[in-house]
């Protein structure tokens, strides 16, 4: 066997092997290591979970405790970003994003939302988009039913009762459609990341020679307005803007 075969079988052999790794890297397998208190193996494990697109808010959740053991806050803070994008009310992840956030040093003031913008915002967002999309499908389902009930019935009261019904069915279901397409709007549009950098300065223009506005530091989470050759423009909750480096950040 030439020296360039053999070589070539040894990359497939090591490929092979990790991606049997990762095939059976499973959550219990991942859990047992959390369980032993070997946390750097079980953010392994979660890790490879989801680069097998098994995606759920459990495990991001379950990664950033992982990640918070070890102390790699910016890590868990993401994670339990991401838990929170796929289930909102996730209340374990809530709480723990808000304990690893107090871990960081930038404690950046919100500007105040607009009443009846963050008002609709919570609404909207107090639910995932498959769970407003099943809301419409079962209320559409109801809606078909008092439709059906108001054709068979031969009383005219129970026949106003049931068309007024499936008239009120209907259009709660648009109602929850809606609220689908709108919470899936907002996650298109917003776009947010969190600092990996330990320190990290904010500058006016995206070079290394602009004018340096403020420093930044690992685990705070910023918006992504736009992106140019290697740096991103992000804007803080309290209204400042700047440019730093693309490879500092890590999008939500």
């Amino acid at each position: 066997m030439s020296l360039k075969n053999y070589i070539l079988g040894l990359l497939i052999l090591t490929g092979s092997l990790s991606l049997k790794a990762e095939a059976y890297a499973t959550p219990e397998s991942a859990n047992a290591f959390y369980a032993e208190g070997n946390y750097a193996a079980a953010a392994a494990e979660y890790e490879a979970i989801l680069a097998n697109d098994k995606v759920s808010t459990d495990i991001y959740f379950n990664l950033g405790n992982a990640y918070y053991k070890t102390d790699k806050i910016a890590a868990a803070i993401l994670n339990y970003e991401k838990a929170l994008k796929l289930k909102p009310d996730n209340e374990d992840a809530i709480f723990n994003l808000a304990m690893a956030n107090k871990k960081t040093i930038d404690k950046i003031e919100r500007l105040p939302d607009l009443f009846i913008g963050s008002t609709w915002k919570n609404l909207v967002t107090s639910k995932t988009v498959n769970d407003w999309a099943w809301y419409s499908i079962g209320l559409v389902f109801l809606a078909a039913l008092f439709f059906i009930g108001y054709l068979l019935m031969q009383q005219a009261f129970i026949k106003k009762i049931n068309f007024y019904a499936g008239i009120f069915f209907l259009l709660t279901s648009l109602f929850s459609w809606l609220m689908a397409a709108q919470h899936q709007g907002i996650v298109n549009e917003s776009s947010e990341a969190i600092i990996f950098a330990s320190t990290i300065t904010v500058q006016s223009e995206p070079n290394e020679n602009a004018e340096k506005l403020f420093t930044l530091h690992e685990g705070t989470k910023v918006s992504l307005l736009e992106e140019n050759d290697g740096w991103s423009k992000v804007k803080l909750p309290n209204g400042n803007v700047g440019w730093i480096s693309t490879e500092s950040l890590k999008s939500i």
